[in-house]
């Protein structure tokens, strides 16, 4: 089941993603706080490229009648994630961090390897 295998690579790679971006955040403004950092990324117009990321994590998480079949999810994942491209906000800014952040390199490679363990794309 995608729950089992892709959700967890998922998850960790949305948690490298946000520690990538208040890392950089944290070098210009200082120490932040977690409230004041959930405010910051919480910001439509700063942070809107990450709400494909979020929006997909989000699609992997719902239950009952609302979810998407697997098949459909692991397409959704495909595309934003194996590989990103730099045609979106999300992936132009995705590609510059994961030049520079090796955690988030080793996240991504963790999903890309549960996307593939999770059968051919359809």
């Amino acid at each position: 089941m995608v729950q089992e295998s892709v959700l967890p690579a998922l998850l960790g790679l949305h948690k490298a993603v946000l520690a990538a971006e208040r890392r950089g955040l944290e070098r210009v403004h200082g120490r932040l706080s977690n409230a004041a950092y959930l405010q910051i990324v919480s910001d439509p117009v700063r942070y809107g490229w990450l709400k494909p990321l979020s929006g997909l994590v989000l699609a992997f998480e719902e239950t009952g009648d609302d979810r998407l079949p697997d098949d459909e999810l692991l397409a959704r994942a495909r595309k934003l994630l194996a590989p990103p491209t730099d045609e979106t906000p999300f992936g132009r800014r995705y590609l510059a961090l994961l030049q520079r952040e090796p955690e988030l390199v080793l996240a991504h490679s963790a999903l890309v390897s549960a996307l593939r363990a999770s059968g051919p794309p359809s």
